[in-house]
């Protein structure tokens, strides 16, 4: 997960060299993902949603705004991280006495 601080332009533009040190270091399968965080902070936005949205579709990753403080999106970036990790982890079926539900992570 690549996070900025919506309230700082510099945080934002720090994204494209993670993203580049990502492409030259990381295997080519490894999730991505760029969070604007705190959207609750709308009064000192720095950083437009819609560049960030606009800096996502260039590189082809899921975007999504966040607020730690407020919990906006917070427990579906949580869910959604936790069922990717399961999935990944040979996707894992939770069971019991044969009856249990596959868990697959959220479309964002």
């Amino acid at each position: 997960m690549l996070v900025y601080d919506i309230t700082n332009e510099k945080s934002f533009d720090n994204i494209k060299n993670w993203i580049r040190n990502i492409e030259e270091h990381a295997s080519s399968d490894v999730e991505r993902m760029i969070l604007g965080n705190k959207c609750d902070m709308n009064e000192k936005r720095q950083v437009s949603k819609e560049k960030g949205e606009k800096l996502a579709i260039d590189y082809g990753i899921k975007f999504l705004e966040t607020s730690a403080k407020s919990s906006i999106n917070f427990v579906f970036l949580q869910v959604n991280f936790m069922l990717k990790t399961l999935s990944y982890h040979e996707s894992v079926l939770l069971c019991q006495r044969g009856r249990g539900r596959i868990l697959t992570p959220l479309k964002a």
